[in-house]
């Protein structure tokens, strides 16, 4: 039954496939349809001039007749030769410009969903799937339902042909192939468990090999003495898995022999009933052999057809992943219509209002009952220790994630109410886990904008690598990385924070800097230059530094410090140390360290 539950979904998964492909390609599904035709009716018209040969020598037919009906099936198997030829070249290449297509909206649609909706589960599933389907699935789905739905149209046509010579030939035939089914069905179950057994042991064996192979291990392996008692082992493992490739073996013999005695017992019964009709010239020569050739070709369907549907209901599925992909619907751009006006840049307040917040899936609060008022072009230092909420708090404000209660205002406005991309513009953040692409050094610095190379050079003589990459040969058109051409450079770690931060500072339309660990990776000087040269940097900007290093804090306006999920101390440094709390023991702590 639930083979059968199964077998009915994978049947509706091909009229999504059909709308897919249709709303991608309308020629490739023409293509599609007519090559499954070809297939599934090349082998008759050879089957009917056997029979019409034999009929016209047993009736004396006239040559002319004969000569025509000849000529017509020989021309037919020769044009439906000659277009599934057509067809089955041309595919690959249609395939090939389909699974583009969608690759690029696959691309899109990540590239663009709410950020917080790649953290969920489903999403990931459903992303991990869809992408399996573009790279892997669509071209084996697009083969299997051209073998299946061919095998299965020349299965209807050899039934309806075998009930026109004799009834019980379907009877017979089938009787045979469900038995072969049955028996197939009964040793297949026994050799997946038996696979099952053999994937964990061969696990273990493949743990063995990268750790005795990998260097990770090495140091380890050779101080403990570990490698005689991991061969040992290994070799356990290994006699394990041959004992049961020899018993899965012999349960394929046994399958065999079963499966052989049962065809040919089959046989015996199907040219029984014909040869007796035959004998009693209730069956012509002609009709013998076309319900021969209908018999191997109706046991051809029939087993091409039990084969492919397993790998048709393995790959239909992803059908659905992709459309259920693509169909997740944008919260953070449906809710917000409201234009940002951009003229209004000396008057930016930022509130957060008893604002609390869990990750999706989590049950503790990221953030609890937060509050803060930022004024325009304030520098807001962010201090606190790890898991406090820094992060969070950008995320927030950022809208990567809504807050779970409270609301977070620009001007008195619920910035939910703003149209969503608009007010991503607002921000030129630096991220702490920064990414840097294999493109060129300009298309990092720029992210595909139009500029001048004048206002790039000043973006990244204020990221502090200007010098670095004028010294290449290739000046600002050099690839990061040799993925996509061999002269690229592999920058160091504190070169590319210096790009990432280049890249921050060319987005000059924006009014919100955030600057997340922007120094983890730079050497002592580049980060004593940025310090020294910060307000500069930044501009009229409201900005966020957040650092674990609190030497950053003396050149900001005002500090938030953040504990235990809310709002510990703010205010200027001044103002926290002379309060002599929270702050004043962490910069202190740091400040007797460094001296």
């Amino acid at each position: 039954m639930k083979k059968i539950k199964e077998l009915i979904c994978a049947f509706r998964y091909a009229p999504k496939l059909f709308r897919l492909i249709y709303k991608t390609d309308k020629l490739y599904l023409f293509y599609l349809l007519c090559e499954t035709l070809c297939f599934a009716l090349l082998p008759f018209p050879s089957a009917f001039l056997v029979k019409y040969a034999f009929d016209a020598l047993e009736g004396n037919a006239p040559f002319s007749r004969f000569a025509v009906i000849c000529v017509a099936l020989i021309l037919s198997v020769f044009l439906m030769g000659v277009l599934k030829s057509f067809f089955n070249s041309i595919r690959p290449g249609r395939t090939s410009l389909v699974v583009g297509k969608l690759y690029n909206e696959f691309h899109k649609k990540s590239m663009e969903m709410d950020y917080e909706l790649l953290a969920e589960k489903e999403t990931q599933e459903l992303q991990s799937f869809g992408g399996v389907f573009i790279k892997q699935m669509l071209s084996r789905t697009v083969w299997n339902f051209i073998s299946l739905f061919s095998s299965l149209i020349a299965f209807i046509i050899s039934c309806i042909l075998m009930s026109n010579i004799h009834i019980l030939l379907i009877g017979a035939t089938l009787l045979g192939l469900l038995l072969n089914s049955c028996l197939s069905m009964i040793f297949t179950s026994v050799q997946t468990k038996l696979d099952g057994k053999i994937v964990l042991i061969d696990r273990h064996i493949k743990y063995f090999e990268e750790a005795a192979t990998g260097e990770s291990a090495a140091k380890d392996i050779r101080i403990f003495q570990m490698s005689k008692p991991m061969k040992v082992k290994s070799e356990s493992y290994v006699k394990d898995v041959f004992k049961l490739h020899r018993l899965k073996k012999r349960y394929a013999n046994i399958n065999g022999f079963l499966s052989h005695l049962n065809s040919h017992g089959m046989d015996f019964m199907i040219y029984a009933i014909l040869g007796y009709s035959v004998l009693r010239h209730e069956l012509s020569i002609g009709s013998f052999s076309l319900a021969i050739s209908n018999i191997l070709l109706f046991r051809s369907n029939y087993q091409k057809i039990s084969s492919v549907l397993v790998g048709y209901l393995e790959t239909a599925k992803y059908i659905d992943y992709y459309n259920r992909f693509l169909a997740i619907k944008s919260k953070f751009r449906s809710t917000g219509i409201e234009p940002i006006d951009f003229s209004r840049k000396d008057s930016y307040t930022i509130e957060f209002r008893d604002v609390s917040f869990r990750y999706p899936g989590k049950t503790d609060y990221a953030l609890r009952h937060f509050n803060l008022t930022v004024h325009n072009k304030e520098k807001i230092a962010v201090v606190g220790e790890n898991g406090a909420g820094k992060s969070t708090f950008v995320k927030l404000l950022m809208r990567l994630y809504d807050p779970t209660e409270g609301a977070i205002f620009i001007n008195g406005t619920d910035i939910k109410r703003y149209d969503y991309d608009q007010y991503l513009s607002l921000f030129a953040p630096f991220f702490q886990d920064y990414k840097l692409f294999a493109f060129t050094v300009e298309e990092n610095i720029t992210s595909f904008d139009e500029a001048s190379l004048d206002s790039v050079r000043i973006a990244a003589e204020k990221g502090g690598i200007a010098d670095r990459i004028e010294q290449c040969e290739n000046g600002y058109d050099t690839y990061i990385t040799k993925l996509f051409d061999e002269n690229g450079i592999e920058f160091s770690g504190g070169e590319q924070q210096k790009i990432a931060l280049a890249r921050t500072y060319f987005k000059t339309d924006a009014q919100i800097t955030i600057l997340d660990e922007p120094t983890s990776a730079l050497d002592a000087r580049a980060e004593c230059r940025l310090y020294q040269s910060f307000n500069n940097l930044i501009g009229e900007n409201t900005a966020f530094f957040i650092s674990h290093r609190l030497s950053s804090t003396l050149f900001c306006d005002k500090i938030l410090v953040i504990r235990d999920q809310g709002v510990c101390e703010y205010g200027s440094h001044e103002e926290l140390m002379a309060h002599e709390g929270y702050y004043c023991q962490l910069f202190r702590m740091q400040s007797e360290y460094y001296s």
